[in-house]
C-alpha cells in the first residue's frame, strides 16, 4: 500500500526514496518468512529509513534521526549566514558592493531584482523546508496518543502549514496564524535582507592646509608685502587677474535690482558658488590646473597646480579604498576669510572726499586728469587716486552717456597708517552716476571657519563660525591693495563697469544699491584671500604653516546600510522559525531514542487520513450524530491504531474514536 509520506515536507526526490524504502522493508520482512525465521524477530513495522537514488546508480539511505540532524545543521547554517550577514553591516555601517558590480546594476537594474529574488526565495524555500519537516516529526510523535478532532486539524495545519479559525479554540486557531504569518513573511524577510539599494557611505577625510593666521604665515606675508620690489613682484599677477577679481565680487551679489541671483564664479579651473569665500580646494580631484605655476609663487601667483593634502581613513574597509561608486560628494570644514562690509552715506563731520579734474584739451577731445583724495577719520595723511576720462573738444562731458565714479581704499595699503583692523572703501557717482551719492564702504575682513561642499564639480561655502581678525593681520593689507588696484581698473575712459552695474540693476532703491556693494566688495575679499593662499601653497606649505582639516566623503553606490530597527525585526522572525525547528528536532530525535516510530505513515496526508479513517469506520460514527453539529464532531476524540497481518507486521495504520471516561460515582449518604 502506498501511502506517499512525506510530500508536502521533503519534496518528491524524499517521496521517492520514502516509497523505495517502504517496498526495501516489505522485501526483507517476506524473505524472512520464507527463510522460516521467528516472527519475533521481525520489527512491527519497516525499518524507519529513506532510501533515495540518483541517476540510477547512487543510492543514499537515511535514517529519521539523520534527518533531523541535517534538518538542525541546515538550519543552523542558514541562521547563522543572516545574522553574521546583517551582523557585518551593523557592524560596519554601510556594507558596499565592488564597482564593477555597481556597474552591471547600473545598466542590468532587473537582473537585480531577478537575483535576489531567486536567492531570497530559494533561501525562504529551504528554510520553511526544514521547518515544516520538524514540525511535522515533533507532531508525529506527539499524536500518538488521544486526541480531539479539532487538534488533529490543528496539527495538519501546522505541519502544511495553513491557518485554521474556531472561536471555541481561540488559542490554537491563534497559534496556527502566527506560525503562517512568520512562515509566510520568510520570503519579504530575505528579499529585504539581501536586495543591495543605494547608499551613502560616509568615509572621513583629514589632511592640512594653509594656515592664514599662523604666525609663520603672517610674518612672511608681512616681510613679503613690505619689501622694495613687492608692487613689481604683485603687478604682473594683478594684470592677470584684473577680470577674474571683478567678476568675482559680480559673482558674489545674490540679489540683483531685488531678485534673488545664483552665479558661478571660476578660478584657476575650479568653480564656486558665487564666491571662493578665501579657500582652498581640499580635494584632488577639485583642484583645479594642473599646470605647473614655475616661479610665480606666494605674490605673484595668477594660475597653476596647487598640491592637495587630504588623504581618506577607510578603517577596517581598507580593501574597498578607492571605491568610486556612482557618485562623490565632500563635505569639509576648512579656514575661510571674508569681510563684514557696510556701506552708508559719508559722515561728513569725520570723512572728507574730494575730485579735482585737471583738463588736457586735444586735437577732437578734451581729457581729464582726476585726482580722487579722501581722509578717514583717525588718519593724518590722505590717500589719493588718479584717473583719467575724456569729454569733448568743449571740456563738456555728457551726464547720460559719460560717467564718472571715483573710488578710493583709505588708509593707503602701503601707508605706515594703514589700520590692519578695518578700512574704508569711498566712492562717489558722477554725471550719469550722480544717482550714487558719496559713501563709504567699511570693509572689515576676519578669518572664519567654514563647511565647504564639493559636489557635482562646485565647491559651496558655508560659514559656521567668525573670529576677529587680529589687530597685526597683514591679509587686510594684501586685501586692501586688490580692492585699490581693482578701483583704478575699473574705470574706463567714459564710463565705469561697476557704475553700469548699479545702473542696470540698483538706482531705483537705494538700501538694494548698498546692498549690492557690499556683496560686491565681500566677494573681492574672498576671492584675493583665495588667490593668496593658492600662491603660498603652489610650492608646498611648511609644516609651522598648516592647520587640520576634517570632514566626509560620502560615496553614492549600491549595497547596505545599517537599519537596526528593521534588521531586527528580519531576524526576530528567522531566528523563530531556527528555535521552533531546533526544539521541534530535538524533541522528535529524544522521542525516537525512547520508542522509535514509524515515518511510512504522514497524518496530513489526505489519503493516508482517508485509509486510516475508513479503517476506523469512523464515518459511521460521525453519521450517527447530528450532521448540523459541527463543532460537537471536532471535539470527538480519536487516536491512531497499528494494524498488524497476521504474521505480526504493521500493515496500516487506522483511526478509531476513544470512548470518554466515565464519570466517579458519588457515595450514597
Amino acid at each position: 500500500m502506498d501511502y506517499g509520506g512525506g510530500i508536502q515536507v521533503l519534496g518528491p526526490t524524499i517521496l521517492a526514496g520514502h516509497v523505495l524504502a517502504r517496498q526495501a522493508g516489505d522485501k526483507a520482512s517476506a524473505s524472512s518468512v520464507l527463510q522460516g525465521s521467528p516472527m519475533t524477530s521481525s520489527p512491527p513495522f519497516p525499518l524507519s529509513t529513506f532510501e533515495m537514488h540518483f541517476a540510477n546508480f547512487v543510492k543514499i539511505r537515511l535514517s529519521p534521526t539523520t534527518l533531523l540532524l541535517v534538518t538542525i545543521f541546515g538550519q543552523t547554517v542558514i541562521m547563522g549566514f543572516a545574522w553574521g550577514f546583517t551582523g557585518g553591516i551593523l557592524f560596519t555601517g554601510v556594507l558596499a558592493l565592488p564597482d564593477h558590480v555597481v556597474r552591471l546594476i547600473v545598466e542590468y537594474p532587473t537582473v537585480l531584482t531577478l537575483i535576489v529574488t531567486l536567492i531570497s526565495t530559494t533561501l525562504s524555500i529551504i528554510t520553511s523546508m526544514f521547518f515544516t519537516f520538524a514540525v511535522k516529526e515533533a507532531l508525529r510523535h506527539h499524536l500518538s496518543g488521544p486526541m480531539t478532532l479539532f487538534k488533529l486539524r490543528t496539527a495538519i495545519a501546522l505541519s502544511r502549514p495553513t491557518w485554521v479559525l474556531r472561536w471555541r479554540s481561540l488559542k490554537l486557531s491563534a497559534l496556527t496564524l502566527a506560525v503562517y504569518a512568520v512562515v509566510a513573511f520568510l520570503n519579504t524577510s530575505w528579499s529585504t535582507l539581501l536586495l543591495p539599494t543605494l547608499v551613502q557611505w560616509p568615509v572621513t577625510t583629514f589632511g592640512t592646509e594653509l594656515d592664514l593666521g599662523s604666525v609663520a604665515f603672517v610674518n612672511q606675508l608681512s616681510t613679503d608685502l613690505n619689501a622694495m620690489e613687492a608692487n613689481n613682484v604683485q603687478a604682473p599677477a594683478f594684470e592677470t587677474i584684473n577680470v577674474l577679481t571683478l567678476l568675482s565680487g559680480v559673482a558674489a551679489v545674490d540679489n540683483q535690482g531685488g531678485v534673488q541671483t545664483s552665479s558661478m564664479f571660476s578660478f584657476n579651473g575650479v568653480s564656486y558658488n558665487q564666491s571662493t569665500g578665501g579657500v582652498l580646494p581640499a580635494i584632488e580631484e577639485y583642484s583645479g590646473s594642473s599646470n605647473p605655476p614655475g616661479p610665480n609663487v606666494g605674490l605673484a601667483f595668477s594660475g597653476g597646480r596647487v598640491p592637495v593634502n587630504t588623504s581618506f581613513d577607510w578603517g577596517h574597509l581598507g580593501r574597498d579604498a578607492g571605491t568610486q561608486g556612482i557618485a562623490k560628494n565632500y563635505t569639509v570644514t576648512q579656514q575661510g576669510v571674508s569681510a563684514n562690509v557696510t556701506c552708508q552715506p559719508m559722515d561728513r563731520s569725520q570723512n572728507t572726499f574730494s575730485v579735482y579734474p585737471i583738463e588736457t584739451v586735444g586735437p577732437n577731445i578734451t581729457f581729464f586728469t582726476w585726482q580722487a583724495i579722501a581722509n578717514c577719520s583717525g588718519t593724518p595723511d590722505l590717500n589719493l587716486q588718479y584717473y583719467f576720462t575724456a569729454g569733448t573738444l568743449g571740456g563738456q562731458i555728457d551726464n547720460v552717456t559719460e560717467g564718472f565714479l571715483p573710488t578710493v581704499v583709505c588708509p593707503n595699503p602701503n601707508s605706515t597708517t594703514f589700520n590692519p583692523y578695518k578700512f574704508g572703501v569711498f566712492m562717489s557717482g558722477l554725471y550719469k552716476y550722480s544717482f550714487l551719492p558719496t559713501i563709504v564702504c567699511e570693509v572689515v575682513p576676519y578669518l572664519t571657519t567654514v563647511n565647504v561642499t564639493y559636489n557635482g564639480g562646485i565647491i559651496s561655502v558655508d560659514r559656521i563660525d567668525t573670529s576677529t581678525s587680529s589687530p597685526n593681520f597683514p591679509l587686510s593689507q594684501y586685501i586692501a591693495t586688490v580692492m585699490a588696484y581693482q578701483s583704478g581698473s575699473n574705470q574706463a575712459m567714459t564710463n565705469n563697469i561697476i557704475g553700469d552695474f548699479l545702473t542696470a540693476y540698483g538706482t531705483s532703491n537705494v538700501s538694494v544699491m548698498y546692498s549690492e556693494l557690499e556683496d560686491y566688495w565681500r566677494g573681492i575679499a574672498e576671492f584675493s584671500s583665495t588667490q593668496l593662499r593658492s600662491g603660498y601653497s603652489a610650492s608646498g606649505v611648511p609644516s609651522n604653516m598648516t592647520r587640520p582639516t576634517n570632514g566626509t566623503m560620502y560615496i553614492t553606490t549600491y549595497g547596505w546600510r545599517s537599519q537596526a530597527h528593521t534588521y531586527i525585526l528580519l531576524l526576530v522572525v528567522i531566528t523563530l522559525i531556527w528555535g521552533a525547528t531546533i526544539l521541534a528536532a530535538g524533541y522528535s530525535l529524544i522521542q525516537e531514542k525512547i520508542h522509535a516510530s514509524d515515518p511510512s505513515f504522514d497524518f496530513s496526508d489526505p489519503v493516508d487520513l482517508i485509509i486510516a479513517a475508513s479503517g476506523g469506520r469512523l464515518g459511521s460514527h460521525l453519521y450517527e450524530d447530528d450532521r448540523n453539529k459541527v463543532h460537537t464532531s471536532e471535539d470527538i476524540t480519536v487516536r491512531f491504531e497499528d494494524v498488524h497481518d497476521k504474521l505480526g507486521r504493521r500493515t496500516s495504520k487506522r483511526l478509531v474514536t476513544v470512548a470518554p471516561e466515565p464519570l466517579p460515582k458519588t457515595a450514597e449518604p
